[in-house]
């Protein structure tokens, strides 16, 4: 038999007739079609009520991020313009329970409008007064006050830890594969503390930056507890003073 289109009155009519107790092979025979074709009517007609299979609803991939982790993640940058991806990727895990890759949570963030123009003018708009009186405090010390620490790696193989000054580096730290919280944290203690002075001698300041290792409630404790004073966070670098 030749494929051809069958109008859904016809196929309505072969489902009447069948219920009216009409052989199926004269039905096939006065309509020119299947039983194959009758049988399939019959289990679409018991489905969805209609002898034509209706059109399957328009379906896409899930969204990972929702509306609501959206606006979590933009007053995430709005509190800390200097959050990274990756920094945000872990939080996601955390508190919302979303694995998703950082190319993806890029193009999410995208998409929902949190561009790299829209951060740079959350980042602008931070407090004012903090960061007057940061830079204020900056402008009021000497250069060898203050010391900064600084993580570098070589490929796979190695990473290396120094704390730098003015004149050169005061100490450092050499350790295979990548440094953690812990090793960050005995180099601190063992060997950049003891260099230390109380503020506001010369070595009395750690200029530490942002990474994921450096936020580390024991180590702020640690550098409090050898000093006076902590110095507030601001722009893009976290200070400590001891």
């Amino acid at each position: 038999m030749v494929n051809r289109h069958i109008s859904s009155d016809l196929k309505e009519c072969a489902l009447r007739l069948w219920d009216a107790g009409w052989d199926r092979e004269d039905i096939c025979d006065a309509l020119l079609i299947s039983q194959a074709s009758l049988y399939h009517w019959r289990a679409i007609f018991q489905t969805f009520g209609v002898v034509a299979k209706p059109p399957s609803p328009l379906c896409g991939c899930t969204r990972i991020i929702t509306r609501a982790v959206l606006a979590d993640s933009e007053a995430i940058f709005i509190h800390n313009p200097d959050t990274h991806l990756d920094e945000l990727k872990w939080w996601l895990v955390i508190h919302h329970d979303i694995v998703i890759s950082t190319s993806a949570l890029s193009q999410n963030l995208h998409m929902a409008g949190l561009t790299r123009k829209l951060l740079q003018k959350i980042a602008s708009e931070r407090d004012y007064k903090r960061t007057a009186e940061w830079k204020e405090m900056i402008q009021q010390q000497a250069h060898c006050a203050c010391c900064c620490l600084h993580n570098s790696s070589s490929g796979d193989r190695y990473s290396l830890v120094a704390a730098l000054m003015k004149g050169g580096c005061i100490a450092a730290s050499v350790v295979p594969g990548s440094f953690d919280s812990y090793q960050f944290f005995d180099f601190i203690a063992e060997e950049v503390l003891p260099l230390m002075n109380p503020f506001p001698d010369t070595r009395s300041i750690l200029v530490i930056d942002n990474c994921h290792i450096h936020h580390n409630d024991a180590l702020r404790d640690l550098v409090c507890a050898a000093g006076e004073q902590t110095l507030p966070t601001a722009c893009t670098c976290k200070l400590i003073s001891s």
